[in-house]
């Protein structure tokens, strides 16, 4: 039998160590059958008594907020990229928890540049380097606030070669050598050069940080925060200058399968240009142009403070100015744009033609629709009526109070538009119904 060890010696996991008859165990020792051994690799120690081991393992590291991680670009949505970390800077490669395996970086926080997605700035098995800024309730991550962060390492999503960086042409600053794919990344000084920067790279200047983007560029970058598969720039596309893919085009909208049209940076699968509509920004009074039509009583918001909003930065003052705009906007409009009901507690077997004979009696109608499932065409039990006027809608609400179909009672309500805050009759679901029939039917 080996001779057991002695405080000051050095052991491994089931190594018998030697025990005083008034010792008691500490960390890192146990009692097993015949006798008391290791657990952890270390130095055997007695202290007041107690025998313990002093691990010469490192712990599993946990990352600090201020920690500089180098991560792999792993999931692009609306707003937040999703890297997985690989390293932190200045710390012993060691296994991280499973809580710090993922962080977050929020499309403000990638360049100090309008960004709608980050899609726009990064695809996915990009390298990066970012700032661990938040630690709870999930690690979050930030890339602008130092020129050594961002991008250091991104492939052609086309052809799989390494991009070089480029500054021949506006909001373009990667390019492939390869191919003719070129794009825009969030570049930090250290990209092409690996985790050591040289002091005098000045490669994030090709961000051109503060500038706004040139019209020609405006019709690739996504749009309102929509979902990044909607942007020919965004994280699984393959480039402007490559075809969208078929099972893509009719998200887009107009582009015709397998073509493209030529010109710009190299022609195909581009989405053609939104029509721009004249508005007046409804939290700063400027003019601007959307790409919607403006609805009275529903913000409608100039790209800075659209960011301003997302970033959560506009202030209680700013919101209740713009809740008043609209307030008198949805006043003002009320007549002209007549007003949608919600009818629920409809019989299954309720026709359009029953509900316009009850509900044209009260007035003039502009659309009468039955909700329905998608796959099978059966009605869901519940029912739009639009009035053209205002005022008949009201007075069909009042006169129509307690009307029973079938012997189910109808609730009868005005619409409310997004946001509404009408707690009534089907509570929170009537908040939804300006979204209307359309987004039901496409669950």
């Amino acid at each position: 039998m080996n001779t057991p060890a002695s405080v000051g010696t050095f052991v491994v996991p089931g190594t018998a160590v030697q025990m005083n008859d008034d010792d008691s165990l500490g960390r890192g020792v146990t009692e097993a059958r015949d006798g008391p051994v290791a657990t952890v690799v270390g130095t055997l120690n007695r202290e007041e008594g107690v025998l313990f081991v002093d691990q010469q393992t490192d712990p599993i590291r946990e990352i600090e907020a201020g920690d500089i991680v180098i991560g792999e670009v792993n999931r692009i949505n609306a707003k937040t990229a999703e890297i997985r970390i690989l390293h932190v800077e200045g710390k012993p490669v060691r296994t991280l928890p499973a809580t710090h395996l993922f962080a977050d970086i929020f499309v403000a926080k990638i360049v100090d540049k309008f960004m709608p997605s980050p899609g726009d700035a990064m695809r996915k098995r990009d390298l990066i380097r970012a700032k661990i800024e938040q630690l709870k309730p999930m690690l979050r991550a930030e890339c602008r606030s130092h020129s050594d962060l961002g991008i250091i390492k991104a492939i052609c999503p086309a052809c799989g070669n390494n991009l070089v960086s480029s500054s021949a042409e506006p909001d373009v600053n990667v390019v492939c050598e390869r191919c003719d794919y070129v794009g825009f990344r969030a570049l930090s000084n250290g990209f092409g050069h690996g985790y050591e920067i040289p002091e005098d790279s000045e490669i994030s200047e090709l961000n051109r940080d503060g500038e706004r983007w040139s019209n020609a560029s405006m019709a690739f970058i996504s749009k309102d925060g929509e979902r990044p598969y909607l942007s020919p720039l965004s994280d699984h596309r393959r480039g402007s200058v490559h075809s969208t893919p078929k099972d893509v085009a009719k998200f887009l909208g107009g582009l015709q399968q397998g073509g493209g049209r030529g010109g710009g940076r190299g022609g195909g699968g581009q989405r053609p240009r939104r029509e721009m509509h004249a508005a007046k920004c409804t939290m700063c009074g400027t003019d601007t142009k959307l790409p919607f039509e403006p609805t009275p009583g529903v913000p409608a918001r100039c790209s800075p403070c659209k960011e301003k909003v997302d970033n959560g930065d506009a202030s209680k003052d700013e919101l209740a100015a713009e809740r008043k705009v609209l307030n008198k906007a949805r006043e003002g409009a009320k007549e002209t744009m007549g007003m949608k009901l919600f009818i629920g507690g409809l019989p299954y077997a309720t026709t359009e033609e029953q509900l316009t004979e009850l509900f044209v009696a009260h007035g003039e109608l502009k659309e009468v629709h039955i909700a329905k499932d998608k796959e099978t065409g059966n009605s869901k039990g519940f029912a739009f009526v639009t009035y053209k006027s205002y005022k008949e809608g009201e007075a069909a609400i009042e006169a129509l109070k307690g009307t029973k179909i079938d012997g189910r009672k109808l609730t009868i309500q005005e619409s409310k538009p997004k946001g509404g805050r009408d707690r009534g009759g089907r509570g929170g679901g009537q908040r939804r119904n300006d979204r209307g029939r359309g987004r039901r039917d496409r669950r």
